[in-house]
Parts: C-alpha cells; sequence; structure tokens
C-alpha cells in the first residue's frame, strides 16, 4: 500500500530531476511522473481546488491516487502534492469529482481494484475539511443494484453535482448487451448511500465505454461533457484512440430522461481528454488533461522525468445554439504586449485569416504551422518533434475568422472564430521562435504570457 509520507518525500526528492526544456509554464503540469484526467476540480473556501490523475513514482500509470493544485485565479497554481491515496494493496484511486457540502468538501471517486483476473470498481466517498486532506473513505454504491445490463466492473468516474435539493452522481459505464458506453446517473439526498436511478445512453459517441461525465448548466441548456473508449471514426471527428463530447439538451432529473438537441465532439486535436467541470463555480469552466491514450509521449522518450498536463481551463457559453469555448479571462492580466522579432515560448497570437495562408512557429529543430487551407483551419504538427504529429483541421470552412492560439513550451491550443471550434495538439520545438507568415494569413498581435 502506498504511503503517504513515503509519496511526498519521493516527489520532494524527484522534482528537481525533472528536465525543464518542454515543461509548461502556464498550463498545470505535475511535478514529477505521471499525470493524466482532471478529478474533483472544485471552488471551495475561496480557491479553486483541481486534483489529477498522478503517478510520481513513474511516467505511465501505475498504482494511482490524486494529486493537487490549489490556485486564486486559475493561471497560477501551487503544487499541493498529494490528497487521496489507495488504502489497501492492488487499488488505485481512479478518477471522479467533488464537491462542497455542509460536512466539508466531498470527494466522490473510483477505487480501483484488480488482483490476478478479478476487477472491480466501486463509488467511494471522502471528506476533506481544508482540501487538501482527506478522511479514510468508504463505499457509497452497491454495484449489484445496477440493470443486469450495466457492467459490474468497467463503472467509474464518479462526478457528483447538488440539484433541487438532491445529490446526483454521473457515471462512466457499459452496456454489456450492447457493447456501448452510457451514463449512470445515481442518487441520494446525501452522498452517504446513492441509489440507481436511470441511464443514459447508449450513445454512439462513447463507443464501448464511457468515461468521466459531469454536467453543468449553460445558459439555460443541460451539457453532459463526458469521453468514450474506441470511437469509430466519422468523417472529420473521433481521429483518436478515446474522444470527448458535449451533449447538449434539456435533463429530466426526476423523470430520468434527456432531450438532446446535439452532440459534438469537444476538441478536434489530439491532446485532449476526459474533461471536467469546475464544480462549485457559477461559470461554466471546463478543464481537460492535455494528452491523449495510445500514442507516444515524447517527454518519457527523452527522460525527461515527467508526462501529461492540463489544457487552459475554458469558459463555456452558447451562442445562436451552438457552444462556445474560449480561455478564462484570468489569462488576460498574464498577458503582455510583445514587440520583439522572435515568437516567445509562452505566448497569446492572435492571427486573422481572410482566405487561405499560412503561421508557422519556427524553431532551429523543427516546427508547427496554424492554417487555412480551403477555408479549414488546420492545426500541423508534423514537423514539430512529437514522434507521431498529425495535421487536425475544424469541421466548418471559414471564409473570414480570428484565431487564437496559446503556446506554452511544448503546448498547442487553438481557438477559431471566438470559440466555436478548439484543437489541441503538443509541439517539441528547440531554440528560438519566430513566426513565417504566407499568403492570406496576418498576425495581428503577439502577446507574451508571463506568470
Amino acid at each position: 500500500m502506498v504511503q503517504q509520507e513515503e509519496t511526498e518525500k519521493y516527489i520532494h526528492t524527484n522534482r528537481g530531476k525533472v528536465n525543464k526544456d518542454f515543461f509548461p509554464l502556464y498550463h498545470m503540469t505535475s511535478p514529477v511522473g505521471w499525470m493524466n484526467d482532471p478529478n474533483g476540480l472544485c471552488r471551495y473556501n475561496g480557491r479553486y481546488h483541481l486534483y489529477y490523475q498522478y503517478n510520481p513514482y513513474d511516467v505511465k500509470p501505475g498504482t494511482m491516487m490524486w494529486g493537487h493544485f490549489a490556485s486564486d485565479d486559475l493561471i497560477t497554481y501551487r503544487d499541493e502534492s498529494v490528497a487521496i491515496l489507495p488504502e489497501r494493496e492492488n487499488a488505485s484511486i481512479f478518477s471522479g469529482g467533488a464537491i462542497p457540502t455542509e460536512k466539508g468538501l466531498c470527494a466522490v471517486f473510483t477505487e480501483h481494484y484488480e488482483k490476478g483476473d478479478f476487477k472491480r470498481e466501486t463509488v467511494h466517498a471522502a471528506l476533506s475539511a481544508d482540501g487538501c486532506s482527506f478522511g479514510a473513505s468508504r463505499p457509497v454504491f452497491d454495484n449489484e443494484k445496477l440493470p443486469a445490463n450495466i457492467s459490474r466492473s468497467d463503472f467509474r468516474d464518479p462526478y457528483p453535482v447538488y440539484v433541487d435539493g438532491n445529490y446526483y452522481v454521473f457515471v462512466g459505464g457499459k452496456d454489456v448487451a450492447a457493447d456501448s458506453g452510457v451514463i449512470v446517473v445515481l442518487g441520494g439526498k446525501t452522498l452517504a448511500e446513492l441509489e440507481y436511478k436511470f441511464t443514459l445512453g447508449p450513445f454512439y459517441e462513447l463507443g464501448n465505454m464511457g468515461e468521466c461525465p459531469c454536467w453543468h448548466r449553460v445558459d439555460g441548456k443541460d451539457v453532459i461533457a463526458v469521453s468514450g473508449c474506441e470511437v469509430k471514426a466519422r468523417g472529420n471527428d473521433f481521429k483518436n484512440v478515446n474522444s470527448s463530447v458535449f451533449i447538449v439538451g434539456n435533463l429530466d432529473f426526476e423523470g430520468g430522461k434527456m432531450k438532446v438537441d446535439y452532440i459534438s465532439e469537444i476538441d478536434k486535436g489530439d491532446c485532449f481528454y476526459a474533461p471536467q467541470f469546475i464544480s462549485g463555480e457559477q461559470r461554466p469552466i471546463l478543464v481537460g488533461w492535455h494528452e491523449m491514450w495510445g500514442k507516444p509521449y515524447p517527454t518519457k522518450e527523452r527522460g525527461d522525468g515527467w508526462v501529461g498536463s492540463f489544457t487552459i481551463p475554458r469558459r463555456l457559453s452558447l451562442k445562436d445554439g451552438r457552444l462556445m469555448q474560449f480561455p478564462v479571462e484570468e489569462l488576460d492580466g498574464y498577458c503582455r504586449e510583445y514587440d520583439g522579432n522572435d515568437v516567445p515560448g509562452c505566448a497569446r497570437l492572435t492571427l486573422r485569416f481572410d482566405g487561405d495562408g499560412a503561421v508557422e512557429i519556427v524553431g532551429s529543430d523543427g516546427s508547427m504551422e496554424v492554417a487555412c487551407r480551403d477555408g479549414y483551419i488546420c492545426l500541423d504538427t508534423t514537423r514539430s518533434n512529437s514522434g507521431n504529429g498529425c495535421v487536425r483541421r475544424t469541421n466548418d470552412r471559414y471564409a473570414h475568422c480570428t484565431v487564437c492560439v496559446l503556446l506554452d513550451k511544448s503546448s498547442v491550443e487553438v481557438f477559431v472564430d471566438g470559440g466555436k471550434e478548439a484543437i489541441s495538439g503538443r509541439m517539441y520545438v528547440s531554440g528560438r521562435l519566430s513566426a513565417s507568415v504566407r499568403g492570406c494569413a496576418a498576425v495581428s498581435k503577439t502577446e507574451k504570457v508571463e506568470v
């Protein structure tokens, strides 16, 4: 069993050994080791607490626990070491959510137990008074009370919400009869004991397993952000091993059903997964894992000692029935006008496209390109030393549009036309960066991000 004191000592001893050549500065990144899904994102006691899937001992998944960041503004952050660790042998603490309650901050998460051929995933809950240390956890739902067609062993990533005097918990699930991903909703007057309420799905967009569902109301609509495993590609959608989507509509908690207006892929890039809303925050703000399963990780292969980060928090809004996503306004306070001849390694670029063209960010050993090709906005990382670069594009064509590009050492996030579409990727380009502008594209503003 993993011990708190030993783990914290290991992190303290090894964090200084990490190679930070490509270590992001304003994207939250664990001090050492492997990190993936955002967990328990919440605003509690006046601060943001952002937990995550963490294995500090290696640059790959292992015995998982919750790491912990704390932040006052979602941009600068403090590493708070580890918050929740496994309490028994052969167990890991998998993903979940957290919610402020009258008794303190309640984390609801998956205890993943695996020994030999036996696997079990159980919903657990634990309380914290300060958001940093949690008491012992206990199971709060009996998997045997699930409908017969819902898997008892693949049942994970609970996310709690409080609606009209009741707690509801969204859980990723699998309909074994249909071999398809679903969202299971549990509920109760408290989080100490939950009962089965209803199931949403199956959905094509969740592949063969639903993961990391979460919910928020956005401008009068119910929005579920959820991920799916092994979703089959469809046109320009679902080109990764796994994918994440918005389900937008009207959710009837009492009736146990949802009128779905549409389902859309959240991010067109190859480095976005398992997004989660921030609980206890009035604004609908979403944070994703800025990586993806089933691909090489250059910082692992280079021996840099770290893998993974968060995307920049994204503020959501509805405009003309379309869900928009854009970097939180707090980032504005860290952006400074930049008039140098090169491009800062940490920057926000505003590009204007009036027809086809490209802006190429060039380093000493590679490059990355944001382009408008036949009207589609593209992120091209094929020359960015990532080992598996690709070209990803928007679904829509844009005759005229403004594009916001966030650069942060190895992180690239592209927001198109005010946030109608987003594309996230990685670049591992050394040396001073410069911008090469071709065709109809023009750089209208470059800002350095200073944290």
